[in-house]
């Protein structure tokens, strides 16, 4: 393995930590999309009340 291919693993690995503290981050803050559950598309009330607080 050469220096290019250590540093894109390292990027790549960064950039995918970086992303799931975000989502994280806003699942904790309660700011993210629906509650997750189970692929209701936005339809159940705890995510048609989500939408009305926000």
């Amino acid at each position: 393995m050469g220096p290019v291919d250590i540093a894109v693993i390292v990027v790549v690995g960064i950039a995918v930590i970086g992303i799931a503290v975000y989502l994280i981050y806003r699942k904790v803050k309660h700011k993210g999309g629906c509650c997750d559950c189970s692929f209701c598309g936005g339809n159940c009330s705890c995510c048609k009340k989500e939408d009305k607080e926000n």
